[in-house]
């Protein structure tokens, strides 16, 4: 008995031990068309950049506007693009539905991607 009590307590110590994954929980982008821009302001509108947007489907995966695919990582508030044409990009979440890139130096670049999913209009009361 105090064998099974310790293979199953040793268990559950490896099982938790398997969901602690250095530089957050993985976890994976809302699936749907992200839309990428130049951010405006009051008195300039965003400008769009096609050629960076792309599509999130199964699998930590995307697809890229000239119909290619590649994979993502994303643990906690940080996404990196692993493979295909985007490869090296790197991003912080603002939110679920804003990525903001990232630098090589973890700075802030001028550009986002939204994600263009249907807008949520609920309202209160």
């Amino acid at each position: 008995m105090k064998q099974m009590i310790g293979l199953v307590v040793g268990i559950a110590g490896l099982a938790s031990a398997a969901q602690a994954v250095p530089g957050g929980q993985l976890m994976v982008l809302t699936k749907g068309g992200w839309t990428c821009e130049v951010p405006g302001d009051a008195a300039i509108l965003p400008i769009e950049k096609p050629e960076l947007g792309f599509e999130t489907i199964a699998d930590s995966s995307y697809v890229a506007p000239d119909g290619s695919t590649g994979t993502y990582l994303r643990l906690a508030d940080r996404v990196t693009i692993t493979s295909g044409v985007f490869a090296g990009r790197r991003f912080q979440m603002d939110g679920e539905e804003i990525l903001r890139e990232l630098a090589p130096d973890d700075s802030q670049l001028n550009l986002r991607c939204v994600h263009a999913g249907p807008v949520n209009l609920s309202t209160s009361g």
